[in-house]
């Protein structure tokens, strides 16, 4: 019984270049979270059954999900990688390097929401309280932030409200985060 990398290895031989680019690209724009390629998109292009083509969109799609192939160094490559023809190494990297950014942003996303909750933007709006039941007048400045977060769960609004005093704090432990 031959590996799964052979086995591929064996399907992507009977295509041309042009269609693995295509396939990469498109298991790329898969992790970065656009719409997934099905079956259907590559039917025309090539004669594989659905079996065959889950097992290559299933390749590219570990392969690419492999940190180490970011770096782009022949000895720092997975073994999936190295056990591809030359012709499909080179497909890879022109993928990789043209991509790079894109799969970087992708992967450090996807390992942060499994791992803790994330930031995903903010909203800011700044008001002036001219009075209050405690005090007829206060005119004192408050910033309303509400922070867009996303966890394993769900994606949810944190609304703060925030006097000069705390808003300070809040910029001054971000600064002490970000030096870290």
């Amino acid at each position: 019984m031959e590996d799964s990398t052979s086995r591929c290895m064996n399907i992507l031989n009977k295509v041309n270049n042009d269609v693995i680019n295509q396939i990469c690209h498109a298991c790329i724009d898969e992790i970065c979270g656009r719409k997934r390629m099905t079956f259907q998109q590559f039917t025309n292009s090539v004669q594989w059954t659905e079996e065959e083509y889950e097992i290559i969109r299933a390749f590219f799609s570990g392969l690419f999900r492999n940190p180490a192939l970011l770096y782009l160094e022949e000895e720092k490559m997975p073994q999936q990688y190295n056990d591809a023809s030359a012709e499909l190494q080179v497909t890879i990297r022109k993928c990789v390097s043209v991509r790079r950014e894109q799969l970087v942003n992708a992967l450090l996303k996807e390992h942060s929401i499994k791992n803790g909750t994330t930031l995903l933007d903010f909203d800011w709006r700044l008001k002036w309280v001219m009075g209050s039941s405690k005090l007829a007048t206060l005119r004192e400045p408050l910033l309303q932030l509400d922070l867009i977060v996303e966890d394993k769960k769900s994606q949810r609004i944190l609304d703060l409200e925030l006097n000069r005093n705390e808003l300070d704090m809040l910029i001054t432990a971000l600064e002490e985060v970000g030096s870290c």
